[in-house]
């Protein structure tokens, strides 16, 4: 299933364009439409609008739309998963955790394609306008509306939950804890199994329930659910659509459209770029793969290796199913110091220090002028094979565990979340907010102890690899961290230590 595009409508137009713009509102502590004046739009418009929970959810899915791509992109830049070139992200302090501020330009950005903050709380403001403002009031709200309504609201809890320490869910109102945001999300996703039964939104909040779960170390309830979004759906797939004007998918302008290419992926993750080669690409917020590596989690927290390499080999097989699209891909691969980074076949990779060296993860590109030389998975993709699976014991299961979800979930927001990593909020919520000061939970970035200083995480060796005339004259590249064996060894399965503030 894939939830389509804003398209807008004629009814409300007013309204909806100004609580789109982002314009209801001053600041992000105070995210309430209900205080916008609107010479041509009033409350008793709205009130006496035909269906106006109807006509307000295109809104949302716009918002929601935002918020995804947003967050994609934020949470990319910010792990291993890509390095940034240039200046178009704001620099490169995101490669640099401990650079990470409220201050920060992705972070503190109201842009639709950055500031995931402001986006998360644009989509959980305009979600209880809906539910709590004008939905009690319409009578022509039906439990599918209202359950649709919810899941966008649940989902920018949920969101917040994952990515941020702490962040005032109501206007003027001290910051919640992730735990209370965790909380508040499994209240909406519940909400929208009991109004939607068998609707659209049935299987994603049920998806998103078990992604939940695991955050939560809810082992019991995060298999149950995996298990059940399985049985009613074996390749499950739900995305968010976009479109070629108004709603850029995100991660493809940096990735793509724009010139100098920012986000620059690891070297090892080559072959997965660019997951999405058109401006309207849908991305994947619920998918099968993800309920797979759910249960391979739980099982290797029970001491089950076996039945986790089982559900590891599920996931194989159905990424093996998913499409590819061949690409004309004019990346040069160039880095801060116009370095080509590595950009041909002949390249092996090394995952750490005294690694194996891994042929057939870098492609070749640039692609001659209108050739489509490269061929890149849109919905998931793994180096994992089944001999690795095969021949590994637990402990090598949990690092391909983190490396398959790194892999098939990439640039679907995931990553961040499994590293441990939390943003700060931004900083115009800090200087608003009345309840919030400088130092506050939520307000500083939250970096574990295992997490490599500088911008080591997106770093190899050698970093010269071609001559003047583009000969490869180093074959072999070094990372300097394996993160994925890092996690399994120092953080453990995210699942058995959830660390939820």
């Amino acid at each position: 299933m894939t939830i389509p595009p804003y398209r807008p409508h004629r009814l409300l137009a007013a309204l909806l364009a100004l609580a789109l713009a982002g314009g209801f509102a001053t600041g992000c502590d105070f995210l309430d439409p209900t205080e916008v004046e609107n010479p041509r739009t009033t409350d008793d418009d709205l009130a006496s609008a035909n269906q106006p929970v109807r006509s307000l959810l295109p809104g949302l899915r716009a918002q929601f739309s935002r918020a995804i791509g947003s967050t994609v992109v934020a949470t990319a830049v910010a792990t291993d998963d890509y390095s940034i070139n240039g200046t178009g992200l704001g620099g490169n302090d995101m490669d640099f955790p401990e650079l990470v501020t409220p201050n920060t330009a992705v972070i503190n950005s109201t842009g639709a394609t950055l500031g995931i903050y402001w986006n998360l709380q644009e989509l959980r403001a305009l979600s209880d306008f809906v539910l709590n403002d004008i939905a009690p009031n319409d009578e022509e709200a039906s439990n599918a509306l209202l359950a649709e309504a919810h899941y966008y609201r649940g989902m920018a809890f949920l969101l917040q939950a994952e990515n941020f320490t702490a962040v005032p869910a109501e206007a003027n109102e001290a910051p919640a804890s992730a735990a209370t945001l965790f909380a508040r999300a499994q209240d909406d996703l519940q909400t929208v199994l009991s109004l939607d039964e068998g609707g659209p939104f049935a299987l994603p909040a049920e998806a998103a329930l078990a992604r939940l779960a695991r955050g939560t170390g809810d082992t019991g309830t995060a298999a149950t659910l995996a298990s059940a979004v399985l049985t009613s759906a074996p390749s499950f797939l739900f995305q968010q659509a976009f479109d070629e004007q108004n709603l850029v998918n995100a991660p493809h302008l940096y990735i793509v459209t724009r010139a100098l290419k920012e986000l620059q992926p690891l070297p090892r993750l080559d072959f997965l770029d660019p997951k999405y080669t058109a401006r309207d690409a849908g991305i994947a917020v619920a998918k099968a793969e993800e309920m797979h590596l759910i249960l391979a989690e739980v099982a290797l927290d029970a001491g089950q290796p076996e039945a986790a390499r089982g559900h590891l080999r599920d996931a194989l097989a159905l990424v093996a199913e998913r499409s590819t699209t061949a690409f004309a891909d004019d990346d040069p691969r160039f880095d801060n110091d116009l370095n080509p980074r590595p950009r041909t076949s002949d390249i092996a990779i090394a995952f750490e220090p005294g690694g194996d060296f891994v042929e057939g993860l870098v492609l070749d590109r640039p692609c001659a002028e209108g050739v489509a030389c490269i061929e890149t998975p849109t919905v998931s993709g793994t180096s994992v094979t089944e001999a690795q699976l095969t021949a590994a014991d637990a402990a090598e299961l949990t690092r391909l565990l983190y490396l398959m979800r790194q892999e098939i979930l990439l640039l679907e927001g995931r990553r961040l979340h499994d590293l441990g990593l939390r943003f700060p909020m931004m900083l115009r919520e800090i200087e608003q907010n009345p309840t919030i000061a400088e130092g506050d939970p939520g307000t500083e970035m939250v970096i574990p102890a295992y997490i490599p200083p500088g911008n080591e995480l997106d770093l190899y060796t050698p970093v010269e690899i071609y001559d003047e005339d583009g000969n490869t004259i180093e074959p072999e590249i070094t990372l300097l961290h394996d993160m994925n064996r890092v996690l399994a060894t120092e953080r453990g399965l995210l699942i058995t230590n959830p660390q939820v503030p």
